[in-house]
């Protein structure tokens, strides 16, 4: 990585998309005293000291970034690059302090998903009839000015209302994601200790899906609320899915405080959702009762 700060940065004018707008909010971050140049004019893109998604030029040790060429390749997995992607595989690790791990799953959650969106390629295929995802990339889209209204809105000032967004987005996501992996560790650190392998007794709030391969035996995951009560997660078979190892018993769900009481036994028994995933009760010791109570059941 050159040692010399590019102070000229360059994308396309025109109706702006997923892929410049990230790019340039994760460039700025990098270098937040570069001048932000918006253009098609080919004599315009030669001054740049970083060109992405024009200028009809792939060369990354020139600072050249047009995912339109041949060369600009695409993944093992079959996505093709977009100018974001291009500049995460230089400028990600950086981006991420020195952190591979975190750079690395930040390209899996964000970066990969908008190329192929850039590049047309679908990733999700609608279950029911005339209900479409709204994206990351449908919001950006809404963020250009309007073609069929009376407007007063300034191309580049939207543009770069749409990269203070994506500003937060990547800065918020590199937080979450850090936090993850640090409760992640936590938790495989809580599971692999304990006697019961079904049951994790954390003390603070921490995120279990990306562990959750790793944790066979695992059904439920005790941990603290922000109100100060205490929470059970029934985990689910695989991350992502919406399908539960040990779901709560159906007879818990959806009761009122009371009710639930008398049918768990669990004198501070609060709630049970109505879909089996998570239970509450006001204690610690409570919590624990409850897991325990619908291990028990059949």
């Amino acid at each position: 990585m050159s040692a010399v700060q590019p102070k000229r940065l360059i994308t396309h004018s025109e109706d702006f998309h997923t892929d410049d707008v990230f790019a340039t909010a994760m460039l700025l971050d990098l270098f937040p005293d570069a001048e932000i140049v918006r253009t098609r004019d080919e004599k315009i893109i030669a001054t740049g000291d970083i060109v992405y998604d024009v200028g009809k030029v792939f060369d990354p040790a020139k600072g050249r970034f047009d995912h339109h060429q041949a060369q600009a390749g695409k993944r093992e997995n079959g996505i093709v690059y977009s100018g974001f992607g291009l500049l995460w595989r230089e400028y990600g690790v950086q981006f991420c302090g020195g952190d591979g791990t975190v750079a690395e799953a930040i390209e899996e959650r964000l970066v990969i998903p908008i190329d192929a969106i850039d590049n047309g390629q679908t990733l999700v295929t609608p279950k029911f009839d005339g209900v479409q995802p709204f994206t990351i990339d449908d919001i950006i889209a809404i963020m250009n000015p309007q073609p069929w209204a009376v407007s007063t809105e300034e191309p580049d000032a939207q543009f770069m209302k749409a990269v203070e967004l994506a500003r937060l987005v990547l800065s918020r996501l590199r937080t979450a994601i850090r936090n993850d992996l640090a409760s992640q560790a936590y938790l495989l650190d809580l599971y692999n200790k304990a006697e019961d392998k079904r049951l994790i007794v954390a003390d603070k709030a921490a995120s279990v899906s990306g562990i959750l391969n790793q944790c066979p035996g695992l059904l439920y995951v005790v941990s603290p609320r922000p109100s100060g009560s205490w929470g059970v997660l029934a985990v689910s078979t695989e991350p992502g899915s919406f399908v539960l190892r040990r779901p709560f018993p159906e007879a818990w769900r959806a009761l009122m405080p009371a009710k639930l009481v008398e049918i768990t036994g669990v004198a501070d028994a609060a709630f049970c959702h109505a879909t089996g995933f998570y239970a509450a009760a006001e204690s610690r010791a409570g919590a624990i009762n409850l897991a325990y109570r619908s291990l028990a059941t059949e």
